[in-house]
């Protein structure tokens, strides 16, 4: 369970525009899967080596299940050998969105940082509004930091011309075995790894995220009411969704994110994962008869006024744990990061929808990518800085239950935190300085893990969930393929089928419109998303 989730969720992309996400991971230790390479010979993805650190009580995998800690580690252990800097000062553009960050010189954890990591770190910032726009910016000018998180479905453009003019190639510093060279870059799967695969190159290091697609979570009492948040059919969960919904006592199924709905409904129907991949050629969800589908059981929810009736509402979280709503779609990372909200486990608690077959029988979960964009290396650095950077990022990789993760995030024993419990609690001081950790994490961060100090049962309720999704589900086939149009157009182009989803299940407009809106998108770049897609599929595997 990582920080600063609110932000991450922002520009991941995980609204419902940025589902068609997911690949597969390359699954036990010391295994490296393979692709096409730039030159046609084979891109060997870096060697997964689990971390050797504390034993969790719940295991995780390289398939995305995170581990559970029932307790926090009594004995972190050292996974970074020696201090990675050389002295020098490190340059890097990445997001943050918190509260004021202390200035290095009045900042005692960030000097501390510089101290402990050997370099001293020069960060510029940008938010959710204005980070794209700071990206092209700097790149337009040339001014590239030694450090560029690039983010993704946020409008960055000619992302692989850009990497090839201005970024490192690191594929020859990490492919493979390569790779242990930097041991915490080497507890990344491979498919969070995919994330900074473009033409067969590695461009970076990515920063991992959650594996997990959207979730709609429930307030367990309100479905408790009605036998679980479970069904069935379609029709039983519609029922369901019906029994919840009072108006008049102030009380509904749904938020009313009518577009991450179809996206929940979709799975019911076991819609595919933004793309469907048979022989070689490529189906988008919107041609499929299971999207329509879940579009009509959306329309029919709407139709018996199961959504909230605000669209623009901002404050769900506190309407679900108030029973006001009984269910609202998160990220996957938002999902897991419910339990550590403040009021959870005494005045409210989670449960899970995990997708039914709409006939009876087993639906499916998309997965998302396995990370939040990755981190580039400006090519103005030689062949000695770019490994001392790696070393760098290795160290800011650090696992749950490493000593790095512990100070990274809660900074200097006496000073930062103290003990209680066997847990560490912020100081004053540590809640305002640690704040420059968050700024961090957007370069690269700890693998997600599970841990909810003195919430045995919600832990292993979680995990449990983790697995039942896991179970079903399923991948996308063009994660690690990259299309320029859809890089430059894929999100507007979305967007636009979005606008008439929202207008369908609120009755603006027919269902029968539906066939010449995603004409529309196929005509004004759907369709060559698709062939650049599976151009890239059949070079490169």
């Amino acid at each position: 369970m990582n920080l600063n989730r609110r932000s991450f969720l922002g520009l991941a992309g995980l609204t419902a525009a940025g589902v068609i996400t997911g690949c597969s991971s390359s699954g036990g230790s010391g295994t490296a899967g393979t692709k096409a390479g730039a030159a046609g010979g084979p891109l060997k993805m870096p060697t997964y080596v689990p971390f050797a650190g504390p034993t969790p009580d719940l295991p995780g995998n390289a398939k995305g299940l995170d581990p559970g800690f029932l307790k926090f580690p009594a004995s972190p252990v050292k996974s970074v050998q020696a201090v990675p800097g050389d002295g020098s000062t490190v340059t890097g553009l990445t997001y943050y969105d918190g509260p004021i960050v202390p200035q290095m010189d009045q900042n005692g954890f960030w000097q501390e940082v510089n101290k402990r990591l050997g370099v001293t770190f020069q960060l510029d910032t940008g938010n959710d509004d204005g980070y794209p726009t700071k990206f092209n910016t700097l790149v337009a000018g040339g001014d590239i930091k030694d450090l560029m998180w690039v983010a993704p479905n946020q409008g960055l453009t000619k992302l692989a011309q850009m990497a090839e003019a201005k970024f490192v190639d690191i594929t020859p510093f990490v492919s493979g075995d390569a790779v242990k060279e930097y041991p915490n870059l080497a507890n990344m799967s491979e498919m969070t790894w995919q994330a900074a695969v473009m033409n067969g190159k590695i461009w970076g290091v990515p920063v991992p995220y959650s594996y997990f697609g959207q979730v709609y979570a429930g307030n367990k009492k309100s479905w408790d009411s009605v036998d679980g948040f479970t069904a069935t059919s379609a029709d039983q969960l519609l029922e369901k969704f019906k029994q919840l919904t009072d108006a008049k006592a102030g009380k509904w199924a749904l938020e009313s994110a009518y577009v991450n709905a179809v996206a929940q409904f979709n799975q019911i129907y076991r819609g595919v994962n933004g793309w469907r991949l048979e022989g070689g050629k490529l189906t988008h969800m919107f041609e499929t008869p299971e999207y329509v589908s879940a579009l009509e059981m959306a329309i029919k929810a709407f139709q018996a006024g199961v959504f909230y009736p605000d669209p623009k509402i901002t404050d769900i979280a506190s309407k679900v744990a108030q029973g006001t709503i009984a269910a609202q779609v998160l990220s996957g990372a938002g999902w897991v990061g419910t339990p550590a909200t403040p009021g959870y486990g005494t005045a409210w608690e989670m449960t899970t929808f995990i997708p039914f077959g709409h006939d009876g029988g087993k639906g499916v979960h998309n997965l998302a990518r396995g990370s939040v964009g990755f981190t580039g290396i400006s090519n103005k650095n030689d062949e000695k800085k770019t490994k001392m950077l790696l070393k760098v990022l290795d160290y800011l990789a650090a696992p749950f239950g490493s000593e790095e993760w512990f100070f990274l995030n809660y900074g200097v024993a006496g000073t930062h935190h103290e003990m209680k419990d066997g847990a560490p609690v912020k100081t004053k001081a540590g809640e305002t300085e640690t704040q420059f950790s968050y700024q961090l994490k957007f370069m690269t961060q700890s693998p997600e893990y599970l841990y909810y100090p003195g919430m045995d049962e919600t832990t292993k309720a979680v995990h449990k969930a983790q697995e039942d999704l896991l179970a079903i589900s399923q991948v996308s086939p063009v994660l690690g393929h990259y299309s320029e149009t859809n890089t430059d157009k894929g999100q507007s182009l979305t967007s636009k089928v979005y606008e008439y989803v929202e207008d369908a299940v609120t009755g603006r407009r027919p269902l029968t419109e539906f066939k010449s809106v995603v004409e529309e998108w196929k005509n004004g770049g759907g369709d060559k998303i698709r062939k650049e897609f599976e151009e890239s599929i059949a070079k490169n595997g």
